[in-house]
């Protein structure tokens, strides 16, 4: 049991991803597996993976952040809403904004020494707030053709859109892996009161991760408005939770100083399949809620088991920290 929760907890988001796509590629309607449907999977994943990486890192410096939706909702509404100052300028202003919150978020657990879901739950509401008065409650509409290429256009059978993830994805990979402030956040993560007497600078680590998340949120958001040329209050409803269950399935942990940006992009893989695979067999809508969160509870459940069984071994002396 224990060998099988160590593995699951290690592979899960690739074991996931291989068995869905076993699932779903044996199902009878013949659609799964065509070159449209896996662009089209493609392109709803690079939408949602820049949040789900900076959820991620947050996640691993044993935070969490509950406005990433919030905030992808309001860089989506500046993003289109300032074309006419000039496109680039909209974005620009989009992704500072997402910054912006994401220091914000970060000034306040580690200065106020809010508690990080508090924090960021206050934020969700008063971001969400800004866009309902920002855009009157009304869908705002782009005026640039050349802003849709980035969210709608492809270099041969390859979605602009995936290869902005892709190579967020490696400069990411390279900041955790290979470079001391982002290995600083894994220590974070496992003990903040560890870290700190390491010589680890904890507030400036945090500060790190919620910027980082912030800017992400934003990124998401300006792909977002690109793909649909249009913003609306309506988006980012479901995102912290999306994103966290993402984030989770590649094996990171709610307690903090676990995962990866390879885990989580092969996370929100997998909840692109499942969410495409459904809809495929007209799942009805309000099973697909509860199935994702049942996936959520048995990957939360494992995550906490294993963790349990690992603290009793470090007891029992049979490993060593």
């Amino acid at each position: 049991m224990r060998r099988f929760i160590g593995i699951f907890e290690k592979h899960s988001a690739a074991l996931i991803v291989f068995g869905l796509v076993v699932a779903f590629g044996s199902t009878s309607t013949g659609t799964f597996a065509t070159g449209s449907n896996i662009e089209n999977i493609a392109r709803q994943i690079s939408l949602d993976a820049p949040m789900v990486f900076g959820q991620a890192v947050v996640l691993i410096a044993g935070g969490i952040d509950i406005s990433v939706g919030s905030t992808m909702a309001m860089a989506a509404a500046i993003a289109i809403g300032l074309q006419p100052y000039g496109t680039l300028t909209a974005v620009a202003a989009a992704l500072l904004f997402g910054l912006a919150v994401g220091v914000v978020n970060g000034l306040l657990v580690t200065r106020g020494r809010i508690v990080a879901f508090v924090a960021t739950l206050g934020t969700m509401s008063v971001v969400r707030g800004l866009l309902l008065t920002y855009t009157g409650q009304r869908s705002l509409s782009g005026q640039d053709p050349a802003f849709a290429w980035w969210g709608g256009g492809q270099i041969g059978p390859v979605p602009v859109s995936l290869l902005v993830v892709l190579a967020l994805l490696g400069v990411l990979w390279v900041f955790l892996g290979h470079t001391r402030e982002g290995r600083a956040l894994y220590a974070i993560g496992g003990s903040k009161d560890a870290a700190f007497l390491g010589g680890v600078s904890v507030d400036r680590g945090l500060m790190v991760a919620f910027s980082i998340s912030g800017a992400l949120a934003a990124v998401s958001g300006v792909l977002v408005a690109s793909r649909l040329n249009s913003a609306s209050v309506q988006l980012g409803a479901d995102a912290p939770l999306m994103s966290i269950s993402a984030a989770l399935i590649g094996g990171a942990s709610l307690l903090g100083g676990k995962g990866g940006i390879i885990g989580a992009f092969f996370g929100v893989l997998a909840l692109g399949i499942l969410n495409n695979g459904m809809n495929l067999l007209g799942v009805p809508t309000y099973s697909q809620i509860a199935i994702r969160a049942m996936i959520l509870i048995a990957i939360v459940a494992i995550d906490a088991l294993g963790t349990a069984l690992r603290r009793r071994d470090l007891a029992q002396g049979r490993i060593t920290q």
